[in-house]
């Protein structure tokens, strides 16, 4: 990468962070947070110089705003619509992947009836994991994750399904 496209990367990540930071302090309701994210995607986007760079702020923004949604505990209608973006978009990197996995299995309670899918999408997850080598950083911790999702799940009386 030539350092005038890292620089502007660089300020991308600091342009995103000062964007959060100030809807953070404001004490920004969802609506609000999801629109500004959006809306600095979309201008962000215009500044990108290829399709490749527009595809990954797509998929930052969408691992952004389904965390920022689960935690505001949203419903079906809105998380899952994020969740199909972000299966749309495709991953960023393996840790985005892991990431919205774990998010799924953590907001079953709230859905239930998606068990089978969430479950299916953190084995897949757990699969890829096992494939790299057992000294990996990443992999000791994506299954870390991951026991985690399953004993939030498990705490809520929801289990894997055969």
């Amino acid at each position: 990468m030539r350092a005038s496209r890292k620089d502007w990367w660089q300020s991308v990540a600091d342009r995103r962070d000062e964007l959060l930071v100030n809807l953070y302090k404001a004490k920004a309701p969802y609506a609000e947070l999801k629109q500004a994210v959006l809306a600095q995607e979309k201008e962000l986007s215009r500044e990108a110089r290829t399709q490749a760079e527009r595809l990954h702020l797509q998929q930052i923004t969408s691992k952004l705003i389904i965390t920022e949604a689960f935690g505001e505990g949203s419903g079906w209608d809105e998380f899952g619509a994020l969740l199909r973006r972000c299966e749309r978009l495709g991953y960023a990197d393996m840790t985005h992947r892991i990431h919205v996995a774990c998010l799924y299995v953590q907001s079953l309670p709230r859905f239930p009836e998606r068990a089978r899918q969430a479950f299916a999408m953190l084995t897949d997850v757990e699969t890829r994991l096992k494939r790299l080598p057992k000294s990996h950083y990443l992999r000791r911790e994506g299954l870390h994750s991951i026991a985690h999702a399953r004993e939030v799940a498990a705490a809520s009386g929801i289990s894997s399904p055969a």
